[in-house]
């Protein structure tokens, strides 16, 4: 009698403890199975964009007008191992001279680095004499290529203005920015790519320098 009056008192307990562990185990599973279901239901929405971060582009054309550059440039061989910020845009509005401001004075502090600034601008004009008028009046001293087919934005895969574009020395896009880009740390990120490029140790890299000339392409005398 004295051992089931102790059990007496133990059965209680332990039932309670299975009761418990049964409650644990059936929430434990209602959360795994709102968790699926969520995740069916997210699932069945659209997929956010995602950006080409670190991915390839294709190189600047080589029969289109430069200024500030005598020769075509390229990121595989005046540009190598540079890190280089594209800026594409249509020269229409006063918020693109200040954007240009703000680029040659990045492209100042890095003069002595593997860094170049290169604006894109998107116009059917072909008139040297235009062009360099406004490239002068606007005080650009970094390469100029004139996008007036839109191959150079279909190559780095622009399709808005204003859109600027960092490349690593790798030629791998590191960042995207559009219309507020100007908000972003631009200098910042181009300093911690420079970073990186030091840490690789190359032993030779001939920093580009504009020369401050002009290529002409064949097609456009051509035309003239």
């Amino acid at each position: 009698m004295i051992l089931l009056e102790n059990y007496s008192h133990e059965l209680p307990r332990s039932e309670l403890s299975r009761k418990r562990i049964r409650s644990g185990i059936v929430f434990g599973l209602a959360m795994i199975a709102s968790a699926f279901f969520l995740g069916f239901l997210f699932d069945l929405g659209p997929e956010p964009p995602v950006e080409n971060v670190l991915s390839d582009v294709g190189d600047f054309p080589g029969d289109h007008i430069w200024i500030n550059s005598s020769e075509p440039l390229s990121l595989y061989d005046q540009l190598s191992r540079h890190v280089v910020v594209v800026f594409f845009c249509r020269l229409s509005t006063l918020t693109d001279l200040q954007y240009f401001s703000r680029l040659e004075a990045i492209h100042e502090e890095f003069i002595e680095e593997p860094f170049t600034v290169i604006a894109a601008i998107q116009t059917e004009e072909t008139s040297i004499d235009e062009l360099h008028g406004i490239v002068e009046d606007w005080g650009i001293k970094f390469p100029v290529i004139i996008d007036n087919t839109g191959t150079v934005s279909s190559r780095f895969n622009v399709s808005t203005c204003p859109s600027v574009l960092v490349l690593d020395s790798r030629a791998r896009v590191s960042a995207r920015f559009y219309v507020g880009w100007e908000k972003a740390d631009l200098r910042g990120i181009v300093d911690d790519l420079l970073q990186q490029l030091r840490a690789m140790r190359y032993s030779q890299i001939v920093v580009y320098r504009p020369d401050g000339g002009t290529f002409i392409p064949n097609t456009i005398h051509q035309e003239d």
